[in-house]
């Protein structure tokens, strides 16, 4: 009886193991198909020949629709409210970036807040030659990088626009306290000169990757989007004096903020921003610019979703699969830091994109080389226990 028993077990553990072994090898191919199918989609290139040549219909479309933009949120520009920490207004830009008639279907138009100093000119140039790049990191669909700055008497900024033809410069004082001016007008000019169907709102110290946030706006995204690292409801309303992102009792009577997502990098869909504008007539802004998103938000019944990779763990926390599955990554990224990012995320750019899928990927390390011997071995078991069972 004992003999038997040992048999019966032998015979499921065996079973048990090949299954696992099966299953593992069915999935790990679907995922892989899978993923070549996500990577070829995203190595068409941005421009292809037939898009090279639009007619002059086209152009006096596009000149219709600004016209008719333009019109249409007039009203909106005249918006203020008032309160002790600040006087809100949508302001009007000094400076912008000009895109040919190529981009006039932009899909993804990514808005990145920067700032005035010496500094920040490092800052964007670090953007650019990595994330931002938009020739070395082409997407399924087309898209374009705007920096989003304040009033400055600087020579070398309009050098710098009118090199790069990516800065936008809006007729405001540039400080924290004004950063909800500066995203809500760089919104609105948004959706006035661009109108592209979604906006990613970034800063210059993360690091996106646009292709991927592409594919899954592509899969995933609505036209009522609003969407990114999302803090949950509950977290309290910071009143303290010496706290950057204070908000006092007069700018917001409420204790604690509705779900919203965290500034660093959120995306919104274009066509929800006219009623969120509106939303600011009744609710007076404040300084901390993602909260006040939230409960303009909140007020058109737009809930935030939390998007797969949006993080903001620190990258000692990052494992392989983390990296695989990253879209957005930050925040507060010197030099050394962007470029390590950049460095991991194309060691792992083969690995599936699915955080899950990955995850077969690295268990297969531990998995078959165990599960092959283990299967060899009670092979041989169960043929010697089964002949010691039938004599």
């Amino acid at each position: 009886m004992k003999s038997s028993g040992f048999c019966l077990f032998v015979l499921l553990v065996c079973v048990q193991v090949v299954v696992l072994v099966v299953s593992y090898l069915y999935l790990h191919q679907y995922s892989r198909y899978k993923d070549k199918t996500l990577m070829r989609d995203l190595k068409r290139k941005t421009h292809s020949g037939q898009e090279s040549n639009f007619t002059s219909s086209l152009q006096m479309d596009k000149s219709a629709d600004f016209l008719q933009n333009s019109t249409r949120y007039s009203s909106v520009k005249n918006i203020r409210t008032q309160c002790s920490q600040l006087t809100f207004s949508f302001v009007s830009h000094i400076t912008q970036p000009h895109f040919d008639d190529r981009n006039t279907d932009i899909f993804l138009l990514v808005l990145i807040t920067s700032g005035v100093r010496k500094s920040y000119v490092t800052r964007r140039n670090r953007v650019r030659d990595t994330w931002g790049d938009e020739v070395n990191h082409p997407a399924s669909k087309d898209w374009k990088r705007v920096f989003l700055l304040g009033r400055t008497q600087t020579a070398e900024i309009q050098q710098e626009a009118s090199v790069f033809n990516d800065i936008l410069i809006l007729n405001m004082t540039d400080n924290y306290d004004n950063l909800v001016i500066k995203v809500f007008s760089g919104l609105l000019w948004s959706i006035i000169h661009i109108n592209p169907r979604f906006i990613l709102k970034a800063d210059d110290d993360v690091y996106v990757r646009v292709p991927y946030l592409i594919s899954w706006l592509e899969n995933y995204g609505s036209d009522k989007l609003y969407g990114g690292h999302v803090i949950p409801d509950g977290a309290r309303v910071n009143r303290s004096v010496t706290w950057k992102n204070r908000v006092l009792k007069d700018c917001l009577a409420e204790d604690v903020y509705p779900p919203y997502c965290s500034g660093p990098f959120y995306v919104i869909s274009s066509n929800i921003l006219p009623s969120v504008f509106e939303s600011v007539r009744k609710w007076t802004a404040f300084p901390a610019e993602d909260a006040y998103l939230g409960i303009l938000a909140r007020e058109n019944g737009i809930k935030p979703v939390s998007i797969t990779g949006f993080d903001l763990k620190k990258l000692e926390d990052y494992g392989t699969c983390n990296w695989a599955s990253a879209i957005a990554l930050g925040h507060r990224f010197d030099l050394l830091k962007l470029h390590y990012v950049d460095k991991k995320l194309q060691e792992t750019s083969r690995l599936p994109s699915d955080y899950y899928k990955c995850l077969l990927d690295d268990w297969a390390v531990i998995i078959v080389p165990i599960a092959i011997p283990s299967i060899s071995l009670l092979v041989v078991c169960v043929v010697v226990k089964l002949q010691s069972c039938w004599r």
